[in-house]
C-alpha cells in the first residue's frame, strides 16, 4: 500500500488552529480540545496529561522618550517579568553596552536598554543596581512579542520589568541620544494549567519498543503560530491518521505538547512523569525492554517557501541514515547534529536520542506575522510526505537501521543547552 501524506486534510486542520494560544490560557485548552476532537475522528482515543506553570496576561505597554526630544515608540510586554507601578516610570535610559561593573553600575536607578543575553549575573547585578527596567532589543527582524523573562531569574534575584522594542526603533533612541523616558508596562501573572495531549498506537510485532513521535502546540503570546507550530502539528496529527489504519510494528506515542515556547514546560513535565519508560537503550535491542528508544520531533513545518532539515540528537549512523534516506527520495534535507531548541531536548538530557525534523522559512516565528499567508497544502506536504515515510521506515524495521545512542559530542551540546537555559540546574 502506498504512503501518502494528506496535505489537505492536514491544511483543514491548520487553518482551525490558527490562532493565538499562549501556553496557559483558554486559547491553548480550546487548541488542545480542538485536537481531542480530531484524534477521535480518526478512531484514537486521547488523553490529557496536565501540569501546572507560570503564564501571564498582557494589559498595556509604552515608552516615551522626554529628552532631549520627545518621541512615543511601540514595546510589548515581557512575560513573567513583572509590572511598573500604574502611573509608569519616569527615569534616565542607559545602553548596557557589556558586562563590566563599570557598564552595569551605570545601570543604577535607569531604564536599561539591552541588545545582549541576559545572563544570570547580568540579571543579578542589575537587580543589585537597582535598575528601574529592563528594554530588551529585538531584531533586526520582527519584533517578538511572546518573550518571556527567565522566571529562575525572577525567583532568585526579584523582578525588573521588562518589554521589548524593535531594533531600529532602539537604534534610533541611542543614536539621538536619548536620555530620559516614560515607561509603562502592564501584566497579569498568574498559575495556570497546561497539558499534554496523548495517543497511543500499540505495536502489532514489537509492541513494547516505544517511539514518540511529537510536535508542540501552543504559540506564543499575540502570534498565530501557524509555522511554529501549527504546521508541525499538524503534520504528525496526519501521520496518526495514516497509522491509525496502517498498524505500526513497533508502539508509536503521539504526543501534543503544551507550553513548549514557555520553557519546554510540556515536554520537562512529561519526562518527569514517565522516568521509567526513559531507561537509555542498549543494544541488542530486547523485544523484553519496554521503553522509549527513539523521539521524532516535528517543529516547524508548511511554509510554502522554506528550507528543510533534520536536526540529530545521536549516531553519527543516524544522521546518516536520513542523509542517505533523502538521497533515495531526491529530497533536499540538511542533516546535522545540534542541540535542538525544542521537546526532543528534555528527552536527550534523560538520554533518549532524537532527530527533528523542520521546514524553516522567513524571519515571521514568534510574531503576529506567523499567519496562514505563509502557509499552504503543498508547503505541508513537501516535509510531511518525507517525514511519513521515513518514519515509516523506521517504525516498521525488523531492526532500527542505526544505533540508538547519543554521542559524547552531542551530550556535551545538550548539557550545554540546558544550563544556558537553565543556570540553577542540577544535573544527577
Amino acid at each position: 500500500m502506498a504512503i501518502l501524506f494528506n496535505e489537505q486534510n492536514a491544511y483543514r486542520l491548520l487553518k482551525q488552529i490558527a490562532f493565538p494560544r499562549l501556553g496557559g490560557t483558554k486559547e491553548e485548552k480550546a487548541a488542545a480540545d480542538l485536537l481531542k476532537r480530531y484524534l477521535k475522528s480518526i478512531g484514537l482515543a486521547a488523553r490529557e496529561e496536565t501540569f501546572q506553570m507560570q503564564t501571564f496576561k498582557d494589559i498595556s505597554a509604552s515608552l516615551e522618550v522626554l529628552s532631549p526630544y520627545r518621541k512615543k515608540y511601540k514595546v510589548s510586554v515581557m512575560g513573567n517579568s513583572g509590572s511598573t507601578p500604574a502611573k509608569g516610570i519616569k527615569a534616565g535610559l542607559a545602553h548596557l553596552v557589556s558586562s563590566t561593573p563599570e557598564d552595569l553600575k551605570d545601570a543604577k536607578n535607569k531604564l536599561v536598554i539591552s541588545y545582549n543575553a541576559i545572563t544570570k549575573t547580568i540579571y543579578q547585578e542589575l537587580r543589585k543596581n537597582n535598575a528601574k527596567a529592563l528594554i530588551r532589543v529585538t531584531g533586526p527582524s520582527a519584533a517578538l512579542p511572546n518573550l518571556k523573562q527567565n522566571d529562575l531569574f525572577t525567583k532568585a534575584y526579584g523582578k525588573i520589568p521588562s518589554v521589548l522594542i524593535e531594533y531600529y526603533d532602539a537604534l534610533e533612541i541611542i543614536q539621538k541620544g536619548a536620555k530620559l523616558a516614560h515607561l509603562v508596562s502592564l501584566q497579569k501573572e498568574m498559575k495556570a494549567t497546561s497539558r499534554n495531549i496523548i495517543a497511543t498506537i500499540p505495536g502489532t510485532e514489537l509492541p513494547n519498543e516505544k517511539i514518540i513521535i511529537c510536535a508542540h502546540y501552543d504559540s506564543v503570546n499575540k502570534s498565530p503560530g501557524c509555522a511554529d507550530n501549527g504546521g508541525g502539528s499538524v503534520t504528525i496529527a496526519d501521520f496518526a491518521r495514516y497509522f491509525a489504519v496502517n498498524k505500526p510494528k513497533r508502539t508509536l506515542i503521539f504526543i501534543w505538547f503544551g507550553s513548549e515556547e514557555m520553557g519546554l514546560k510540556g515536554s520537562w513535565a512529561y519526562v518527569e512523569k514517565h522516568k521509567k519508560e526513559l531507561v537509555t537503550p542498549k543494544l541488542p535491542v530486547s523485544i523484553k525492554n519496554q521503553q522509549v528508544k527513539l523521539v521524532i520531533n516535528v517543529d516547524l513545518a508548511g511554509t510554502v517557501l522554506g528550507n528543510n532539515s533534520a536536526l540529530i540528537c545521536g549516531t553519527e549512523a543516524m544522521a546518516n541514515f536520513i542523509d542517505s534516506f533523502a538521497k533515495e527520495k531526491g529530497f533536499s534535507m540538511d542533516v546535522r547534529h545540534l542541540a535542538y531548541s525544542s521537546d526532543n531536548i528534555p528527552f536527550n538530557e534523560n538520554g533518549i536520542p532524537s532527530f527533528a525534523l523542520n521546514r524553516y522559512s522567513s524571519n515571521a516565528g514568534h510574531t503576529p506575522l506567523d499567519g496562514m499567508h505563509l502557509m499552504g497544502a503543498e508547503g505541508l506536504k513537501l516535509l510531511g510526505q518525507f517525514g511519513l515515510e521515513l518514519v515509516s521506515r523506521v517504525v516498521n524495521a525488523v531492526e532500527i537501521p542505526f544505533e540508538l545512542a547519543i554521542p559524547e559530542a552531542d551530550k556535551k551540546m545538550t548539557c550545554e543547552y540546558v544550563e544556558r537555559a537553565n543556570p540553577f540546574y542540577k544535573r544527577k
